[in-house]
């Protein structure tokens, strides 16, 4: 196995070099950070539900799907990225042994640049002290590779971010803003300093060259770099950015545990705005509000308490719709239209 000094990358060859070295059957470390500014949406990921794809038009902020899962991510300078691929043949342990193996070395190079890190199932990195996250991995097979990849977070711009996401309304904007300065943090956030992105490189070889023994270092092969401009046109057309993979959830990810989908829907009784918030698999949180009629008018409460715990699936969530609806006067609103808000269609 090889360590690649990719260094700055442009023409989405961040993401679409691991890709293309995994497809040729090179093993190895990446490393690298992007000179341009794009989103990447998970393998899993519906992206015209999660994207805001015209406004990324008018940023002129490409989109690519990449073949990891994971959430949404923006990404841009002041990332490095390590992309670790290796042969399925050689990697006998499971992927969470997998994720728990190789965050090792990152969660070091995060304790020498200042930053006291710790592992969170799945796939995430927090901070100890806030519980923020400052780091998400993401692991999957590519053709006869296993790939393990994720970034070093020196600097990240969640408004840029916020501004990409798609929602219902432009007023749920300033909601996703704060939930992602809540929830995301970096190196020079937490510590006031930006390290260069030579620094973390060599830390990141040194790290990871204590768990794996690496034979060397090597250039990029040109054929990898060859296949990986080609790809880019396959990750970023429609046929492969509107694709149905099956996708595991319906909602934004802020970080490993905190979802949160936005939604609106106009029924006959008024205008019905839903945030809800859940874990992956519960609704942790719900806040309902609009310009509908409701009797008695504190019930509000009520539904929002009841939903709390319940399963985000549609059968689940209709359940506590119907048996709040037969203690309430909702003039113009049915079971549905609350659904619409709090689920979709």
């Amino acid at each position: 196995m090889k360590i690649y000094r990719a260094g700055k990358q442009g023409n989405l060859r961040s993401i679409t070099l691991f890709h293309a070295m995994a497809r040729l059957g090179y093993e190895g470390l990446i490393i690298t950070t992007p000179t341009d500014t794009y989103v990447s949406v998970g393998y899993f990921d519906k992206t015209d539900e999660i994207i805001d794809i015209k406004k990324c038009k008018e940023l002129s902020i490409p989109v690519i799907r990449r073949e990891v899962g994971g959430g949404a991510v923006l990404l841009h300078e002041n990332q490095v990225f390590y992309q670790l691929i290796i042969n399925k043949k050689k990697v006998p342990f499971k992927v969470i042994e997998a994720y728990q193996k190789f965050s090792k070395p990152v969660i070091e190079v995060y304790r020498k640049l200042g930053v006291e890190v710790e592992y969170k199932p799945v796939n995430d990195l927090i901070v100890a002290r806030n519980k923020k996250k400052i780091s998400g991995q993401g692991a999957a097979d590519i053709e006869d590779s296993f790939v393990f990849v994720g970034g070093i977070l020196l600097r990240f711009n969640t408004k840029l971010m916020a501004q990409l996401f798609k929602v219902p309304e432009e007023k749920f904007r300033d909601k996703i803003y704060k939930n992602l300065e809540e929830n995301i943090t970096w190196v020079e956030r937490e510590t006031g300093r930006l390290p260069s992105y030579e620094e973390v490189e060599e830390l990141l070889i040194e790290e990871f060259s204590k768990i794996i023994d690496f034979e060397g270092e090597s250039e990029i092969p040109k054929e990898a770099i060859e296949l990986a401009d080609k790809l880019k046109d396959e990750f970023t057309s429609k046929e492969v950015l509107f694709e149905d993979t099956g996708r595991k959830h319906r909602a934004i990810k802020l970080r490993e545990g905190v979802y949160l989908r936005t939604g609106l829907h106009k029924a006959k009784g008024g205008l019905i705005r839903a945030e809800i918030y859940t874990d992956g698999e519960k609704i942790v949180q719900a806040k309902i509000y609009g310009d509908f009629t409701l009797y008695p008018k504190g019930k509000i409460k009520n539904l929002e308490k009841r939903l709390e715990d319940v399963k985000f699936e549609r059968d689940e969530i209709v359940k506590v719709l119907e048996d709040f609806m037969k203690e309430v006067e909702f003039p113009g609103v049915e079971v549905e239209d609350l659904l619409m808000a709090i689920y979709g269609d």
